[in-house]
């Protein structure tokens, strides 16, 4: 017998040999049923993971407003009543301080980073950079937080750490407490 022959005469080159074409590999639709079910899987996941970066865009305005306010506390704390914040750098809101009550606030605080006004603490606002997108979400002098969404017009605002509940005021269609 030659070598030849021996290799083909064996089992496994037999099973090679008489395999037919089209057993090999996924069926088209075994590969349909994948893409369906990942088709799936994506559009109830994309949602999701958009509402967090949304979520996390809004914390982040929370929390650069929130340091502002601590840090003119520690500069009124050491006695000393000028200054301004260090402005955080957010993609979504523009922190800004003001001297007039929070809800009385009808438009967007001109960009300011003043601690004080004439001696006294400033109230402080994170204004989202795109109008109605989330919350405003502001700070009293006395530390006391409020959100605002909305407007009287138009209440498709995003309202991520915010409840909302309250009444409209002229800063936004309805004031809440911070979530």
């Amino acid at each position: 017998m030659t070598l030849l022959n021996a290799y083909l005469s064996r089992p496994s080159t037999q099973k090679i040999l008489h395999r037919k074409p089209g057993q090999e590999g996924f069926s088209l639709i075994e590969l349909v049923v994948v893409i369906a079910v990942l088709a799936v899987l994506t559009a109830i996941a994309l949602p999701n993971f958009l509402g967090v970066s949304d979520d996390a865009a809004a914390r982040s305005g929370q929390q650069a407003v929130v340091t502002a306010f601590k840090e003119c506390q520690v500069r009124k704390a050491r006695g000393e009543i000028t200054g301004d914040f260090t402005q955080a750098d957010i993609a979504d809101f523009e922190i800004s301080s003001f001297n007039a009550t929070l809800g009385s606030l009808a438009a967007k605080p001109t960009s300011s980073k003043a601690c004080f006004t004439s001696g006294a603490l400033n109230d402080f606002v994170a204004y989202p950079k795109v109008n109605f997108k989330f919350p405003k979400f502001g700070i009293t002098d006395g530390g006391s937080k409020k959100c605002y969404s909305g407007d009287t017009a138009q209440t498709t605002t995003y309202n991520v750490g915010c409840d909302a509940a309250g009444a409209a005021g002229a800063w936004g269609a309805s004031e809440g407490n911070w979530r």
